[in-house]
């Protein structure tokens, strides 16, 4: 039996979760790709900046439930005056800065007003003298075409090594990883990172938006195919600003006592975007947590992972719920079994091998994370048994149909 880290969710406790954003590190104290444990919000703002990203965010995770939030600074860079010539086009390097103020453009040696959008820049509606950008795709759109030249200078940032700070430093602890932007490259790459992790015993789940934009929800497909990845839309308020840190907030207050379908988040009322219920529905098809626009607070509407229909072998793990518990069977039942390694081979340790891993999946009955089990120990060779355990997990409550008659009074 090879040796397995400790149990990243404690049962009855909440969740951990990390973060990984754009901050200030002009105002903050804080290092970028370096991994802090924050507690306050006093402290989410000192260390990464009044009004960042991800400063704001662990403020939004710590008020709705998460204690502490792993954190950790991207490191930006920036490109000086990069060709931007064309009307319309993308910069070399993403994610871009959200700060507007932190990407300049210049249209005929004029200097233009940054206007940052969600959506496609070019179908923005411009004022003279404007220039949109998309932070996340790093698309541009000038409000005239250059006649003579166009630069820009901005500031992108490192999300690979950011996050790579989490696998290296927090594997053993964090069951979520969030990421502050949609871009692609970015979600891959934690999405990669909790991968890389699973194969070590260290399990974590990818938590991002799964698009900045998407104009037509019935026409979009989901590249992934995993119960290592949750994506949810829309993922940003209002204001633009990212909700995954509300959103794993209330998971780690959840832990994997409950689902957060139908939950709401407090710290977010207004979204970027309402959906309708057809295109709540065809995202769900296409394995994308809705979330749902209402004035009491977003609501969360499904608990999905990525796991395609045809996917048999992870046919168990459609529910991010389901991916906790069975990681939790999976670190106890590693746990358990380790502690066996050196004993002698014989029917008594591998009863009482048994016998222990019985014992801890009935705590687990009892708070109803799973409905039934079944542990089997056999010996395979003279220096080697075999442990199997299969688990049914608890599915959360989707519809209620309520009647309600008058009269009927017994």
């Amino acid at each position: 039996m090879e040796s397995a880290t400790s149990a990243g969710i404690n049962v009855g406790a909440s969740a951990q979760i990390s973060l990984v954003g754009q901050a200030d590190l002009t105002s903050g104290t804080a290092s970028a790709n370096k991994v802090h444990s924050v507690r306050t919000p006093v402290k989410a703002r000192e260390l990464f900046g009044t009004g960042s990203p991800l400063a704001e965010n662990i403020v939004d995770a710590l008020t709705e439930g998460a204690y502490p939030v792993y954190a950790v600074a991207a490191e930006g860079a920036e490109v000086i005056d990069e060709d931007v010539s064309a009307q319309t086009g993308t910069l070399a390097n993403v994610p871009v800065s959200e700060d507007a103020d932190e990407v300049t453009f210049e249209v005929d040696s004029e200097v233009q007003e940054t206007v940052r959008v969600s959506s496609d820049p070019a179908d923005a509606d411009l004022d003279a003298g404007q220039t949109a950008y998309n932070p996340t795709t790093g698309e541009y759109a000038h409000d005239v075409v250059p006649s003579t030249s166009g630069n820009t200078t901005y500031t992108h940032y490192d999300y690979a090594s950011a996050v790579g700070a989490i696998e290296t430093e927090r594997a053993e602890v964090v069951d979520f990883i969030g990421v502050l932007t949609e871009t692609g490259s970015v979600v891959q790459e934690a999405h990669d990172a909790a991968l890389r992790m699973a194969g070590n015993y260290q399990f974590a789940v990818a938590v991002a938006g799964a698009a900045s934009h998407i104009e037509d929800k019935g026409a979009f497909t989901n590249s992934y195919d995993s119960s290592r990845i949750q994506l949810l839309y829309p993922s940003r308020n209002a204001a633009g600003d990212s909700i995954v840190g509300s959103y794993l907030g209330l998971r780690a207050a959840l832990g994997i006592n409950n689902s957060p379908m139908f939950k709401r988040l407090q710290t977010q009322n207004r979204l970027s975007e309402t959906l309708a219920k057809a295109e709540q529905e065809s995202l769900i098809v296409e394995k994308i947590v809705p979330v749902a626009n209402d004035s009491r607070g977003a609501r969360i509407v499904e608990d999905l992972t990525c796991v395609a229909d045809d996917n048999t072998e992870e046919d168990a793990m459609r529910q991010v719920l389901h991916r906790l518990i069975i990681d939790y069977v999976t670190e106890i039942t590693n746990e358990v079994s380790e502690k066996y390694v050196g004993e002698l081979h014989t029917q008594a340790a591998r009863n009482s091998l048994r016998s222990n891993i019985v014992a801890r999946l009935g705590g687990l009955m009892d708070m109803n994370a799973i409905t039934a089990y079944v542990v089997t120990v056999e010996p395979v060779d003279a220096m080697t048994a075999s442990v199997d355990v299969g688990v049914d997990t608890i599915n959360p409550l989707r519809n209620i149909n309520a009647t309600v008659t008058a009269g009927a009074v017994a």
